[in-house]
């Protein structure tokens, strides 16, 4: 095999069902490099099979909630075909983007209920949040008290993009 085919098998790589891909130290661990130049090394890999993959409709994205790197369509395919993960439940998207802004604000990736609560200006969001749990997006703790995001969030939603998005919408 040569470092092509391991790598796509690596970032196509379904280890679970919330997990696609690898991190960057699997990858160089896989790929048995160790030299001082890895991270250059890395970075010439993914942008050549970038530039391999794309005429496919394909991309490599990074999952920033658990560090993985992974293959997927064009987003402006799958913005497509996924218009509307949440059935017309508008309240379903707002509590789970104000429990991403919590989850990546606290360094442990853990996020108090009341936390979330307090930004999204409702008392009881818990319904909300089983059923975001059930669809696979967030874990809620045993004690009920906290929740921390799975990485299904990060593979689905191009998180860089929508903070940069806000970002100028804020700007303006």
């Amino acid at each position: 095999m040569n470092e092509i085919s391991i790598l796509m098998h690596m970032l196509s790589n379904k280890t679970n069902l919330y997990q696609i891909g690898a991190t960057k130290r699997d990858i160089l661990h896989t790929l048995n490099v160790k030299n001082k130049n890895k991270s250059g090394y890395f970075q010439n890999l993914i942008t050549n099979l970038s530039k391999y993959i794309e005429p496919l409709g394909l991309q490599i994205r990074y999952n920033p909630i658990n560090s993985h790197w992974f293959i997927s369509y064009d987003s402006d395919i799958s913005d497509l075909i996924s218009a509307n993960p949440f059935d017309n439940k508008p309240r379903l998207a707002a509590t789970l983007f104000c429990t991403l802004v919590i989850c990546l604000k606290n360094h442990e990736g853990i996020s108090p209920i009341t936390e979330i609560e307090k930004i999204r200006k409702k008392k009881n969001i818990l319904e909300d949040l089983k059923e975001l749990e059930q669809k696979g997006y967030l874990e809620i703790e045993k004690d009920l008290n906290s929740i921390k995001l799975t990485p299904l969030i990060g593979y689905q939603l191009d998180i860089e993009k929508l903070f940069v998005k806000l970002a100028l919408k804020i700007k303006e």
